[in-house]
């Protein structure tokens, strides 16, 4: 007989028990990073300063002074929440000598990147992002995945920038114009860039000078080979080695990391996903977030609408006489019923 899929087995109760493993899990693990920090955490310190996190993983928070020196820090309770990726923070150096530091307080946030985790929980990929670099691959762009990293940007009050890699796996651009013509209408700029051959890649140099920028994307689409033909005098992102049968590289980013760019600004390496969720986004409000809804579907007649069967609905009025594509009307209501 076939085996039966476990997982279809389990009963609500059996369910609960295992979220309740997964919160003990995670409560232990806090209270080992707390008691691992304690003894350092209430020894001699210098007087707060201001700091900027550069990466966080594990128990360690690795925060850099104006100067660009780097510590390695404990976070008190006083924090309130775990310190991200470009999250500016109030922080001690310690009186050991050693880089070494106490996290005291975390500034308020600008924006932040979030997305689901598990358990129902909340991850903060990084904050304080001035462009979001959503990095697609030009032999397969996955537009559902750009749609919904769209709506997070314009939700956080980013700047979103779309960058085609691996342009050097087609012949030409053409088919690629028209298949983000409809973007470039709403505002949106695009990128059309190969990290293998340097195709582009200037043009990127101006983008993201003097800014914070977050590459998100799909694991294996290059976000840390395109990184890398900036990083100097850094330890640049780790590429894993080309998977055969598609030629693209393994992701092997597994923290969001922030670099410097040498022209000025920085650039965060954030991890490959295969999916992106989005949190903290109404399902009244999410049609606000598609441009070209916005700007051409005049409000709906009911304000919880599903933009599906009711009756005066602006976004179907739009789709109708051809101000919004039908493409991203799907791809409206596919992101509607997964919030």
């Amino acid at each position: 007989m076939p085996r039966r899929n476990p997982a279809k087995r389990l009963t609500g109760k059996q369910r609960e028990r295992i979220d309740e493993m997964r919160e003990r899990r995670l409560q232990n693990n806090h209270e080992k990073k707390c008691a691992v920090w304690e003894k350092f955490a209430e020894s001699e310190v210098f007087p707060p300063e201001e700091g900027r996190v550069i990466s966080h993983f594990g128990f360690n928070v690795e925060v850099e002074d104006p100067l660009g020196m780097r510590f390695r820090c404990a976070i008190r309770e006083t924090a309130g929440q775990e310190p991200v990726c470009g999250d500016r923070v109030q922080w001690s150096r310690s009186a050991n000598g050693l880089p070494q530091g106490v996290i005291w307080s975390i500034y308020a946030r600008k924006n932040a990147l979030q997305r689901p985790s598990f358990g129902g929980h909340v991850q903060t990929v990084a904050a304080n992002i001035d462009l979001l670099m959503i990095t697609l691959a030009a032999d397969k762009p996955n537009m559902g995945l750009l749609d919904r990293y769209l709506v997070a940007a314009e939700a956080n009050a980013m700047e979103a920038v779309v960058v085609v890699n691996k342009m050097d796996k087609l012949d030409g651009r053409d088919s690629l114009t028209q298949v983000f013509e409809s973007y470039v209408e709403m505002g949106y700029r695009i990128c059309y860039v190969s990290a293998h051959t340097s195709q582009g890649m200037a043009g990127l140099d101006a983008v993201l000078r003097d800014r914070t920028s977050l590459f998100a994307g799909h694991s294996g689409v290059g976000k840390s080979s395109i990184i890398g033909r900036w990083i100097q005098g850094e330890a640049s992102p780790i590429i894993g080695a080309s998977h055969e049968p598609t030629g693209g590289g393994r992701h092997t980013t597994t923290v969001a990391r922030l670099y410097h760019l040498s022209a000025g600004g920085c650039l965060i390496d954030s991890p490959g996903i295969r999916e992106f969720g989005l949190v903290n986004v109404a399902k009244e409000s999410l049609a606000g977030y598609f441009r070209d809804i916005a700007q051409n579907a005049r409000p709906c007649r009911f304000s919880n609408c599903s933009h599906q069967h009711e009756p005066e609905c602006g976004v179907k009025e739009a789709v109708s006489s051809g101000k919004v594509s039908q493409k991203r009307y799907d791809s409206l209501l596919r992101i509607f019923h997964s919030l």
